[in-house]
């Protein structure tokens, strides 16, 4: 049987250097891998650009250009969703009856659209927006905070959009319990994260350092590296790496006056995944709950150690293998205890069992039986 699925992107999806294009790439390259005929619809922004390697895994890729600016203004839509629109994207999914996967609210726009009543719709719940956006607005300077305020009221009003769907692919175990508390039209799954390991790749033994890792650009990245360098390794010796893209000034100036920190700017991918491999301990501070933290999937597959807080560790399956902590004191004495603490075999073996739940042909598997082609 052919079976054919149109998927609309809020990003290109590659490079895959975050946390949303890695999964949107990966889901696309594991629902190839299991013979899904796959129309690939992009929205282009910033410095993002046609990828031809896209056109492997997929029948057909089209991009449309995010109207960025005063056009993706609405009076009483997000920001987020109403810069995404596109006649041309509608009109070819007017000519299609086959299942359409919209990634993240984002790319609701049509998801009403009375033309696409007929199709299967599914929605890919990267985690709840209009929480993710008030958070974002706490650790921000004013005028973003007023924006992201303003964005995460709208996309609350807006999220009821998603009781238009069949299915609702929520990312991790807390967005599924709140999905499946509000709605009860769509049917809500957990389908977890797709992302780039496949095995469980830790070393054996011992590191030298801890690393925090993470978009620095993200203010959520940048508040949580800076409370790492200021009140946990600010008083003794252990030595922490801060690896990242586009590191603020202050943080900068933080990092240059501790001795034992260490900031890696802009690191390529083979850069950041040795830096991941030989760490002993991988620090998981999150201010928020969002969504799967693909860091600490990444952490788990192919790092040591892990030190997490609650907002980060959301998954009750990776309990027996994350080291919880709160208050700095805490912290601090998880760092000291794990330093001492080599990475030994039987960790490795209930690791590796614990992450099949993880893998990628796994998830695409619950999600191809989620969708009615």
């Amino acid at each position: 049987m052919n079976r054919e699925l149109h998927i609309i992107s809020f990003d290109i999806p590659l490079p895959a250097n975050y946390g949303g294009a890695i999964d949107v790439f990966y889901k696309i390259k594991a629902l190839y891998e299991q013979g899904i005929e796959i129309t690939l619809h992009c929205y282009q922004y910033g410095d993002r650009t046609p990828q031809e390697e896209l056109n492997h895994y997929c029948k057909e890729v089209f991009y449309y250009r995010r109207k960025i600016g005063f056009y993706g203004i609405s009076a009483t839509l997000p920001y987020i969703v109403y810069s995404r629109r596109s006649k041309k994207l509608l009109h070819r999914l007017q000519k299609t009856d086959a299942p359409i996967l919209f990634e993240g609210l984002h790319t609701c726009y049509y998801l009403n659209h009375r033309s696409l009543e007929s199709n299967f719709k599914i929605v890919r719940c990267h985690n709840i927006e209009h929480e993710y956006y008030k958070k974002l607005a706490e650790h921000s300077s004013k005028t973003k905070k007023i924006y992201f305020q303003t964005e995460s009221d709208r996309l609350k009003r807006y999220e009821p959009v998603l009781e238009n769907a069949q299915v609702l692919a929520a990312i991790s175990d807390d967005d599924q319990i709140y999905f499946k508390s509000i709605y009860s039209q769509p049917e809500v799954k957990k389908v977890s994260a797709f992302h780039t390991d496949q095995e469980v790749t830790s070393l054996l033994g011992n590191g030298s350092y801890s690393l925090f890792h993470g978009s620095l650009n993200v203010s959520e990245n940048d508040h949580s590296a800076k409370f790492l360098v200021e009140h946990v390794f600010n008083d003794f010796d252990h030595q922490l790496i801060v690896a990242g893209k586009e590191p603020s000034f202050e943080l900068q100036k933080l990092c240059a006056k501790k001795d034992n920190v260490t900031l890696v700017s802009d690191p390529d991918w083979e850069q950041l995944n040795d830096l991941i491999a030989n760490a002993h301990i991988h620090l998981m501070h999150a201010s928020q709950k969002s969504g799967l933290k693909l860091k600490l999937l990444k952490a788990l597959f192919s790092g040591r150690h892990v030190i997490a807080n609650k907002d980060m560790a959301t998954e009750k399956s990776i309990s027996n293998h994350v080291v919880m902590a709160s208050t700095n004191r805490q912290w601090k004495d998880a760092v000291i205890k794990l330093m001492k603490k080599a990475f030994n075999e039987d960790m490795l073996k209930k690791r590796t069992s614990t992450m099949n739940e993880f893998k990628n042909n796994k998830s695409v598997h619950l999600l191809i039986d989620s969708i009615t082609f």
